[in-house]
C-alpha cells in the first residue's frame, strides 16, 4: 500500500482492471440482451450490424463476464466474508438513511458492498450457467431450456436492479468514492469515515505507524 500526499492507495491495478472488465461486458451484455428481448429497442441490434453480429457481440461479451466474475470471486472472497458488527451496521442503515454517531467501524468493505458482491455471485452464477443452455437449447430436456431462459432473465432483472444502486452509491450517494476505482486512491478522511479499521490496520503495517510516501 501506498499514499501519494493525503491520498491512500485502496484499490491496485489488477482490481481496477477486472472490475472494469467485469461491469463493461456486464452492462453490454444487459444492452444486447434488451435488444434481443424488446422489438422496440431492435435499434440495438441495427447499429451492431445486425441480429447475428449482436448475438455473438453478446456471447463474447458473456465470456469476458464469465473470466472476469471468476476472478474476481477469488480476489474479493475473503474481504466480503460477513462479521459480527455487520449485522449491526445494517441495522442503523450504514448511516445512508439517518444521522448515526456510533456506526460499527467498518474494515475493508461495509455489509452493503459484501451483500452486493454475493447477490452479484448468485446472479453471476445462474447468469453464466443459463447462458450456457441458452447457447444450445436444443440439446438439452424442453422444460430445462424453458427455466433457463426464465432464470436467465429474472437473475439479469435483480443484478440490474442492483447494479443501479451500486453505481450512485459509488458515485454521487458517496462523493470520492469513484477514484477509488478510476486512479485507486482516495482521501484519508474518506479512509476514516468508510474503511476506519483498515486504515488502522494499513497505518500499523509501517514501522512505528509511519505513513507511507509515494
Amino acid at each position: 500500500m501506498s499514499a501519494h500526499g493525503d491520498m491512500i492507495k485502496v484499490t491496485d491495478g489488477i482490481e481496477r482492471v477486472v472490475h472494469w472488465i467485469l461491469a463493461g461486458s456486464c452492462l453490454f451484455c444487459l444492452i444486447t440482451g434488451i435488444g434481443f428481448m424488446y422489438h422496440s429497442w431492435s435499434f440495438i441490434a441495427t447499429f451492431l450490424g445486425g441480429p447475428y453480429a449482436m448475438k455473438w457481440m453478446h456471447i463474447f461479451s458473456g465470456l469476458a463476464f464469465a473470466v472476469s466474475f471468476v476472478y474476481s470471486f477469488f480476489m474479493w472472497k475473503k474481504d466480503c466474508q460477513f462479521e459480527s458488527q455487520d449485522l449491526q451496521w445494517v441495522l442503523k442503515g450504514g448511516g445512508y438513511l439517518w444521522n448515526v454517531k456510533d456506526l460499527p467501524p467498518v474494515y475493508k468493505y461495509n455489509a452493503g458492498q459484501k451483500a452486493f458482491f454475493w447477490i452479484l455471485v448468485a446472479c453471476a452464477i445462474v447468469i453464466i450457467a443459463s447462458g450456457v443452455v441458452m447457447l444450445n437449447p436444443l440439446y438439452y430436456p424442453v422444460v430445462m431450456a424453458r427455466f433457463a431462459y426464465m432464470l436467465h432473465a429474472g437473475a439479469v432483472v435483480l443484478l440490474g436492479a442492483f447494479i443501479v444502486v451500486h453505481i450512485y452509491l459509488g458515485t454521487a450517494g458517496n462523493p470520492g468514492t469513484v477514484s477509488a476505482m478510476l486512479t485507486g486512491y482516495v482521501s484519508r478522511p474518506w479512509c476514516e469515515t468508510h474503511c476506519p479499521r483498515w486504515l488502522a490496520d494499513r497505518d500499523s503495517w509501517k514501522p512505528g505507524g509511519e505513513k507511507d510516501v509515494a
